[in-house]
């Protein structure tokens, strides 16, 4: 890796390095902390102190997630003048920790497969971006290509084919990987709804009608009247804990109202069910039954974890009061600060996407200009602070930071890399940097074109995001060989 990171981050430029006759350049690193064994955990110190002269660098840190940003931030000092045609480094003294705890990306492998080496790419750039949380949108209604060894069913029906899938052994090597760049890797697996790939599992799906009465066999709800669908997650769960090592457990319970009437509603067993639970006609009170239930679960898992869920949980049922409230709704920014100020009067942390919903495509910078034809959140994605509005301090401490999320319908290997960068670079730049330094897009345009085109000379896939442009290194494909003329 150490190689790697010279060639690649250090000496990027496709050019050739002068170096004779010059000294050697001393990096110093000092940890106080030792390495530990597992990935980074939330709120691990990520801060450090870097010193750089013409003649060395000395980087001093709590822990080597801080010591891994400094070197970061050195790549950066380091530029080739074209003049001189050679290498220079930037002298500078740099104190520096992030704002928020959670910075990451979202990507969705349900919809469209993305293979561990198009994940490994985006986990490079992201560290490149300081981010720390990757947001494993394992499966959906769509597939189910997470490889359970205890429910092989489960991928065996659910995947698009054998060949979608990732195995124990993909995982964990993704884990690894990651944690080689400061970052962490959260499972989502969302229930009740976005179920339809589950089906592997006898009974664990409802049966769904149409206005006719009759079965429409897409089934899109988990069946909260099999106490064997209870006892079957816990199990499944058990398992997940064992396979990803974070603390935080994502449960989805966004969109289940989407699938309510037609699986639950016209469902003469639902309805029998919540006849004798004393429901009534009221799907809010079944939905908290299940709920209630995945809570007790998760309580008693035997590593522990912190659940998130997506914020219809907060809106239309009773939270388990340990959980956090992952913010996707709003139309402005103001309307997603009003979500926050809400959840958070509530005492429940929150983290944000609602503001970096990076799936969605527009003509022009959106990063920094709103682009008329779509909703206003879905551009200016600079502009959002997490912790704009008019709440306490307790409040504000609450916000744990943001996920810049990549939904997969039109998102495969072929272009994730171009739609998500540098768009969550503007992101990423607002959840580490500090509020009074990141008020303005004119003022941090220039940064981000340097940053783009940097990356573009490590080889990635970085579109343009200042309209008209270049960068003094191209991106370019490998040149063919003679085999392939």
């Amino acid at each position: 890796m150490a190689d790697n990171y010279m060639n690649k981050w250090l000496f990027p430029y496709p050019v050739e390095m002068k170096t004779g006759g010059t000294e050697d350049f001393i990096i110093t690193v000092t940890v106080k902390e030792e390495c530990p064994g597992g990935p980074p955990v939330h709120g691990a110190s990520e801060e450090y102190l870097l010193r750089v002269s013409v003649s060395e660098a000395v980087i001093n840190a709590q822990t080597v997630w801080g010591a891994l940003r400094a070197m970061e931030t050195l790549s950066h000092l380091v530029f080739y003048d074209q003049k001189s045609q050679e290498y220079q480094i930037r002298t500078a003294e740099i104190f520096d920790k992030p704002r928020f705890p959670v910075r990451g990306i979202m990507i969705d492998s349900s919809r469209h497969f993305l293979s561990l080496n198009v994940i490994k790419r985006q986990l490079e750039i992201m560290s490149m971006n300081k981010l720390n949380v990757l947001h494993w949108h394992l499966v959906d209604s769509e597939s189910f290509p997470y490889t359970s060894q205890k429910f092989p069913e489960l991928h065996g029906v659910g995947a698009y084919s054998p060949r979608h899938v990732y195995s124990r052994e993909d995982i964990s090597e993704v884990i690894a990987f990651a944690r080689l760049r400061g970052i962490r890797v959260i499972p989502e697996f969302d229930l009740p709804g976005h179920t339809s790939s589950w089906k592997g599992r006898k009974g664990f799906l409802t049966e769904c009608f149409d206005e006719k009465g009759e079965e429409t066999f897409l089934p899109n709800l988990v069946d909260p009247m099999n106490d064997a669908n209870f006892d079957f997650l816990a199990e499944f769960l058990e398992e997940v804990t064992e396979t990803f090592p974070d603390q935080f457990l994502h449960l989805g319970g966004d969109e289940v109202s989407d699938y309510i009437v037609e699986c639950w509603v016209r469902n003469k067993k639902i309805r029998k069910f919540m006849d004798e639970k004393g429901f009534g006609n009221n799907t809010v009170l079944l939905e908290n039954y299940f709920f209630e239930k995945l809570f007790s679960i998760v309580e008693k898992l035997k590593l522990k974890r912190k659940p998130i869920f997506w914020q219809e949980v907060f809106d239309n049922n009773i939270p388990d009061p340990n959980s956090i409230i992952h913010i996707w709704k709003g139309n402005t920014h103001e309307e997603i600060y009003e979500q926050v100020k809400n959840i958070t009067s509530k005492n429940f942390p929150v983290i944000v996407s609602a503001c970096w919903y990076l799936n969605y495509i527009k003509y022009g910078a959106d990063w920094r200009d709103e682009i008329r034809g779509t909703a206003p959140s879905n551009s200016r994605y600079y502009y959002c602070d997490p912790t704009s509005f008019n709440g306490t301090d307790t409040q504000k401490n609450l916000v744990l930071g943001g996920i810049a999320a990549i939904w997969g319908e039109l998102v495969d290997n072929t272009n994730i890399e171009a739609r998500l960068w540098p768009r969550a670079s503007a992101a990423a730049e607002r959840l580490w940097s500090p509020a009074e330094k990141t008020q303005k897009a004119e003022d941090a345009w220039p940064r981000m074109h340097e940053l783009r085109c940097r990356l573009v000379s490590r080889g990635y896939r970085i579109q343009p995001n200042n309209n008209p442009d270049y960068c003094p290194f191209e991106f370019d494909e490998p040149p063919a060989t003679k085999s392939e003329l």
